[in-house]
């Protein structure tokens, strides 16, 4: 038996084990119950997320990141943030956040979790103007939310898809896509998001000129929600528009703007309201609303907005060379804005494919290289060991095979789509320019003013002749044809030999849509009847010639005077 020196002794030497145990037990024990309570946050946060998304963002901001102990938990708190700022309409531009749950859902957790991630992905990547990315998150939503059968998420998706295409200036893919939104808003039973869609369609409606559609949704507006205040004051907007947009009702349209605050007026109002007065005579309230128009706009695309709506006035009061000065400016502006968006769009979806592309052969290489060494392992084997081996290697060697390729034809299908989406671009860049000289055209044949003729044709008579004296232009003009028209005058020169020289001139502007009254200011024809002449022939030698593609040829040659005749 040890003395009571020895026992003291002992007790001595074990204290600064036990001391080290009891504080380990305590911090894993202090953990846990930390743990315990910021799960409980997240799960409260989620269940508020939608009918008090303020609370929601309250009680996830008192949660400390550093406090979540797993991957699960880090992605839930970001998928809960990025909602409740949305939902609070605070925007954020970068999508660091968010990416942490993109990157858990899209390989663990529930198909929900993994379309919010991927819907709030796009939000944030819209906001800061990333249109190419944004529209592939939200179509990746989009098939998760089609799976789920979530109509309201997937009416959330459709209404940031068409404003999307309405920043890219694609009046096409936001009328479908506003119209997809109705449906799925309908289905979801979700009133007010619905009759916000159906005015948003109405504004792309009479920007489309389709007066007919815009009336009958604004009246439908109009008689279904007439308690709800804020639509109607966005309606009456819009209303008051479409009125100036056909030329029509000018006291009308100023009642309608009297009716709306100042405050919800957007620069385009303006601009109509401008218009609306000038209508009427009102000179001096005209320039005073476009002063204040101008005064207040942001950036360069609502100046430029601003100059087109200035130049239908200038026009109007016999200023001909200021109209031009103004609609040459704002056209400058949208050619320079769609060849930006182009060259990122083409460039970001060129460097996804070819990286895809990369990251495949890369695959292959380690996947040959990790067969080979499992080889030489497995032949010191027993022959039937050897046999099992090699059958399992060569299933999953063509499994994953298989999914690569899988990840290959999908990127091939994106970048596909991603070229259909510019070719709705450029298609939109050459209406926008064709129009105004279109425009200015045919105000020269129809004017019965000399004074007005001469004024209109010094400047298009100069711009003709640029177009026509320079080869490099119908050079790049045919370029673009190929390119955005499934490679229509290479096929014409090869099916369509006998087409050549000034002929091949003439039906490369027939098929950029080009009116007669254009086409005979840049080539100096006798007479319109003349160019319908032309086309006649062109139809009876790509006949003749039984082009393979000829019922495409002819399609392109089909006469329509108003840009909706051009190609989208």
């Amino acid at each position: 038996m040890a003395s009571f020196e020895e026992n003291d002794y002992f007790c001595a030497k074990r204290t600064p084990v036990m001391k080290r145990f009891i504080l380990v037990f305590c911090a894993v024990l202090l953990g846990s119950c930390c743990n315990r309570s910021t799960v409980s946050s997240l799960r409260s946060a989620e269940s508020l997320i939608s009918s008090r998304p303020d609370s929601a963002l309250i009680l996830l901001r008192s949660i400390d990141p550093n406090s979540l102990r797993s991957k699960k938990s880090e992605a839930k708190y970001a998928l809960l943030m990025s909602a409740a700022l949305d939902k609070n309409y605070i925007d954020i531009c970068s999508d660091s956040l968010i990416l942490r749950a993109v990157n858990y859902y899209s390989k663990y957790g529930e198909p929900k979790d993994r379309m919010l991630s991927w819907y709030y992905e796009g939000i944030c990547l819209k906001n800061g103007r990333d249109l190419i990315p944004a529209m592939i998150a939200l179509e990746k939503a989009e098939k998760d939310a089609i799976d789920l059968e979530d109509w309201f998420y997937l009416g959330l998706i459709y209404r940031n898809k068409a404003a999307l295409f309405n920043m890219s200036n694609n009046l096409v893919g936001a009328t479908e896509n506003w119209g997809n939104a109705v449906f799925c808003f309908e289905k979801a039973h979700a009133d007010a998001y619905k009759a916000y869609a159906e005015l948003s369609l109405a504004i792309d409606y009479s920007n489309e000129k389709e007066f007919d559609l815009a009336d009958s949704l604004l009246n439908k507006i109009k008689t279904t929600y007439p308690s709800n205040r804020n639509l109607q004051v966005h309606r009456c907007l819009t209303e008051a528009g479409l009125l100036v947009l056909k030329g029509i009702e000018p006291e009308k349209a100023l009642d309608l703007f009297r009716e709306a605050p100042k405050s919800r007026y957007s620069i385009i109002d303006y601009g109509y309201l401008a218009q609306a007065f000038e209508m009427i005579g009102r000179k001096d309230s005209s320039d005073y609303w476009l002063s204040v128009g101008y005064r207040i706009s942001s950036d360069e695309k609502e100046i430029a907005s601003l100059d087109y709506m200035k130049a239908i006035i200038e026009k109007r009061r016999g200023n001909y060379d200021e109209a031009f000065r103004l609609i040459d400016h704002a056209v400058s502006f949208q050619d320079s804005l769609t060849r930006v968006l182009l060259q990122q769009s083409v460039s970001t979806a060129q460097r996804d494919y070819y990286k895809n592309e990369t990251l495949l052969k890369e695959n292959r290489i380690r996947s040959m290289r990790e067969r080979a060494v499992f080889g030489a392992v497995v032949s010191l084997l027993i022959i039937l060991v050897l046999i099992i081996t090699v059958i399992t290697i060569s299933r999953k060697k063509d499994s994953l095979l298989k999914e690569q390729l899988a990840r290959l034809a999908y990127e091939e299908k994106e970048l596909d789509r991603l070229n259909r989406d510019n070719a709705h671009l450029i298609g939109s860049l050459f209406s926008e320019k064709i129009d105004r000289l279109d425009q200015l055209c045919e105000s020269y044949f129809k004017s019965e003013d000399e004074k007005q003729q001469s004024l209109v044709f010094k400047q298009v008579k100069e711009l003709a002749a640029k177009i026509r004296e320079d080869d490099g232009l119908f050079t790049s003009l045919e370029k673009d044809l190929d390119r955005y028209c499934n490679g229509i005058m290479a096929k014409l020169r090869t099916q369509v030999p006998r087409i050549k020289g000034e002929n091949l001139r003439i039906i490369m502007l027939f098929f950029a849509g080009f009116s007669y009254e254009t086409v005979l200011f840049i080539l100096k024809k006798n007479s319109i009847e003349s160019l319908k002449t032309a086309r006649s022939r062109f139809r009876k030698e790509i006949i003749d010639a039984q082009a393979p593609d000829s019922e495409f040829f002819l399609k392109m040659l089909v006469y329509e005077k108003a840009a909706a005749g051009r190609h989208k």
